[in-house]
């Protein structure tokens, strides 16, 4: 889909599937920079097709402390070896940031701010950030392997795909149990034996497998006794602090950009729209939030999921869902509770800018601070990614050292979140890779 683009001077960059028409859009700010992004594309496309494989197996262990960990390095070695011309370069974006990965290509601010801004989504690392140019790639590569992200909007709203799953499993025999909250996981031997919910309620089990995140499994769920210090000191140093700010817009017509007229959904209204700070000032703004100072302006995503899927609201209504990132979920001064409103109201201001009849056409809105993320959807820090994804968290660093395989020092408790191998993002991978490990095991009776 497009992604329409607008800064703070004003300008607008129109990104879209047709490549003729971006290529037009880009030469407006640069000729040569056109030129580049026919290359980038390809390039990046052809980096994503041989990073895309290794996101559907589980990360090896370069101990190598068995004859499993020797055939994945092998597999993961045989990978790399059909992709060695590319070596040089993924080397390159797992050290660099993105602000360098781009300056060596393109000279124009709107399209380094337009390609570069994923780099950073939901973390306090600045577009200078030594590894960022890999998040850069990482976002970018899917299933398709066609090159600069692939994404959509999902019939019913995005909590249709977990209907979907839900209604799979309990085609298999599945019992899913919810407003069960769990309270712990239950040991004995260093093995998990089930969960006791907080209603005082044991469920045994010969196998527990947790979607959360891992600070929350291992240091709510899981007694401290039971897990190496060490283990317990990484998982405390995984950084989990999301920097992320949601609010939800009920809308009583469709808001059209300034200059623009009628009522009717314009092309940019079935994509994405990005009000982009450019690189520098996306630096500044991550260092503000470091700081515990949320950004203002900041950059912010929306879109309009009702242009694609009407049932979503009334007849007539649309819904408008925002984006705002460099909001720190630890402020230096006040409280998100009492502040958050007033900060949605400077969002909407900004946005306005834009989008100036907006503010009258709110009729509903939910605002959702880094911290009503963390109490609501059990986000630990309110990262939606279940941990920032850079090189030091990812692959078998994932979510720390020796336990990227989705096992932990508990036998039979396992992770399958976005906190593990390949990370965050509506992927599946990580909860079939880590199914893929415990049949494995339950196989040869070892959990």
């Amino acid at each position: 889909g497009p992604t329409l683009n607008l800064y703070p001077d004003g300008a607008r960059y129109l990104m879209s599937d047709d490549m003729e028409a971006t290529l037009s859009e880009t030469r407006r700010f640069s000729s040569a920079d056109a030129d580049a992004l026919v290359r980038f594309e390809q390039d990046l496309g052809e980096l994503a097709r041989a990073v895309v494989p290794f996101f559907d197996r589980t990360a090896f262990d370069p101990r190598l402390r068995g004859l499993d960990d020797v055939r994945s390095a092998l597999r993961y070695a045989w990978q790399l070896y059909g992709s060695r011309r590319l070596a040089q370069d993924l080397a390159f974006l797992f050290t660099t940031s993105v602000r360098q990965f781009l300056g060596e290509r393109f000279r124009s601010e709107h399209v380094m701010a337009a390609l570069g801004w994923p780099a950073i989504n939901d973390s306090l690392a600045g577009p200078s950030t030594p590894g960022t140019a890999y998040v850069l790639l990482h976002d970018h590569a899917s299933d398709t392997g066609e090159g600069p992200r692939s994404w959509g909007f999902v019939r019913g709203g995005m909590g249709r795909l977990t209907e979907l799953m839900a209604e799979a499993a309990r085609e298999a025999g599945a019992e899913i149990r919810l407003g069960a909250p769990v309270a712990r996981v239950h040991t004995r031997d260093g093995r998990a034996t089930g969960v006791e919910l907080e209603t005082g309620e044991e469920i045994p089990a010969l196998r527990v497998l947790s979607n959360a995140d891992p600070k929350r499994t291992f240091l709510r769920l899981c007694d401290p006794d039971d897990l190496p210090a060490s283990f317990v000191g990484a998982v405390e140093a995984y950084r989990c602090t999301g920097t992320s700010m949601k609010i939800n817009l009920g809308l009583g017509g469709l808001p059209m950009l300034a200059g623009g007229s009628g009522t009717s959904p314009q092309p940019y209204h079935t994509g994405v729209m990005e009000l982009d700070p450019f690189l520098t000032d996306m630096d500044a703004h991550q260092a503000e939030a470091q700081r515990g100072i949320p950004a203002d302006p900041a950059h912010i995503e929306l879109c309009f999921p009702t242009v694609h899927d009407a049932s979503l609201a009334p007849d007539g209504k649309h819904i408008m869902t925002v984006d705002v990132n460099s909001q720190p979920y630890r402020l230096a001064d006040g409280d998100w509770d009492t502040m958050k409103e007033a900060r949605a109201d400077r969002v909407i201001a900004q946005i306005a800018e834009h989008f100036p009849t907006l503010p009258s056409m709110i009729e509903h809105r939910q605002v959702l601070s880094p911290l009503d993320l963390e109490r609501v959807l059990g986000l630990t820090g309110g990262h939606a990614l279940h941990g920032d994804m850079a090189p030091d968290q990812l692959l078998f660093l994932r979510p720390v050292r020796g336990y990227g395989d989705y096992r932990t020092p508990i036998r039979g408790l396992y992770l399958c979140g976005a906190g593990t191998h390949p990370g965050g993002g509506v992927t599946g991978a990580n909860g079939r890779n880590c199914a893929r490990e415990v049949l494995r095991d339950a196989k040869r009776r070892i959990a």
